[in-house]
């Protein structure tokens, strides 16, 4: 199947160079299919093709580019269950010629390919290639950092309880080894010596109930994920995962610092108090750039920001911006996939919707 560049561009070929693009499409184009024809140009330049081989016997297998484009289409029309993207394909043939299906298929198909996608890691690798392109010489001054809650319609996960061994008082014998009472006790510490893939093997990413402050100063409770992010100066994404809503702020820091480094060169990093820690701050000061983070009140003689850094600190709120437009436009209200795959792969796609949209307003346009 060819892509919307190819026929797009074949079309301006064939036409006057100022052909009108409804020409190409039944009904009338709104703005909206519009745009969402560009962000389906940006994002098929740089993605990875993934092809399915016909084994010679049995019906031909479904090409995946159009479940792609329609996942797409699920995240920037705001469309939160695979029912309701079924209905509205059928209903509006723009939107279904732009996905490229002839014919609408059932939904065991969609939630088969769905399933096979997010098993792989085709939105983060196309992610990765999207931001090495569109930054390509270019340097970022400041990265934002930050997290927010995802709650997930799942049970929580019962992990067997095991009797652990009780210490006992003073030093162990010769020979004696004793499990430590807390688990992973210099987790930043391992981060700093291990390769991201390792890094992120070790966090847990089953659903679990999160607590966080707000900048109100309240605290909220949720029961799901934790999705974790970078955030360019002009809130443009630049390195993202998902993990359990457990999981520390601080402990995301040094894995989202060395995602970002290996695509863009940037200067400072900009954290709120949550990822206040001694480790965090020189390994970044170690790898050549300034740690801008609040300071945390569990320290008692913590200095105060210089007014540089103030002013600095304060393009943090690209993080905040960027959470607001996913979660008011691309993430759907109510997350109805399980597992952190699928919830994963969800929420990676809007993600890549953002970088496209963010490409569109101040790359190309």
């Amino acid at each position: 199947m060819k892509t919307i560049s190819e026929t797009i561009n074949g079309a301006q070929g064939l036409l006057d160079i100022n052909f009108d693009l409804q020409k190409c499409f039944e009904e009338q184009l709104a703005d909206a299919h519009k745009t969402f024809l560009h962000l389906i140009r940006v994002l098929e330049d740089v993605q990875k093709p993934l092809l399915r081989p016909y084994a010679g016997r049995g019906r031909k297998p479904l090409p995946y580019t159009p479940f792609i484009r329609s996942m797409w289409a699920k995240c920037f029309f705001g469309i939160d269950k695979v029912s309701n993207l079924i209905t509205r394909l059928y209903s509006d043939p723009n939107l279904r010629l732009l996905c490229g299906f002839k014919k609408v298929p059932g939904k065991a198909s969609f939630s088969r390919i769905f399933s096979f996608l997010a098993s792989t890691n085709f939105t983060e690798e196309t992610l990765d290639t999207l931001v090495t392109a569109v930054h390509e010489g270019l340097v970022v001054y400041h990265v934002s950092r930050d997290s927010t809650a995802i709650e997930a319609r799942e049970k929580r996960v019962n992990k067997k309880k095991v009797k652990e061994e009780k210490f006992k008082v003073g030093r162990p014998k010769k020979g004696e080894i004793r499990a430590n009472k807390r688990k992973n006790p210099h987790l930043l510490k391992y981060q700093v010596q291990q390769t991201v893939e390792e890094s992120l093997a070790a966090i847990p990413k089953n659903s679990s109930y999160g607590r966080k402050d707000n900048r109100r100063g309240s605290t909220m409770f949720w029961h799901g994920y934790k999705l974790h992010l970078d955030v360019s100066d002009t809130g443009f994404p630049l390195s993202a995962f998902v993990s359990s809503a457990s999981v520390a702020d601080c402990h995301a820091a040094i894995i989202l610092e060395k995602m970002t480094e290996r695509k863009v060169q940037f200067c400072y990093s900009l954290m709120d108090s949550a990822y206040d820690a001694a480790v965090i701050r020189e390994f970044i000061k170690s790898r050549g750039r300034v740690p801008i983070i609040k300071a945390s009140n569990r320290w008692k003689n913590h200095l105060p920001m210089d007014p540089a850094k103030q002013e600095r600190y304060k393009i943090r709120t690209y993080a905040e911006r960027a959470y607001s437009y996913l979660k008011e436009n691309l993430i759907p209200k109510n997350i109805y996939v399980k597992g952190h795959q699928k919830v994963s792969f969800v929420l990676m796609s809007a993600v890549l919707c953002l970088a496209a949209l963010r490409t569109i307003q101040y790359f190309i346009l």
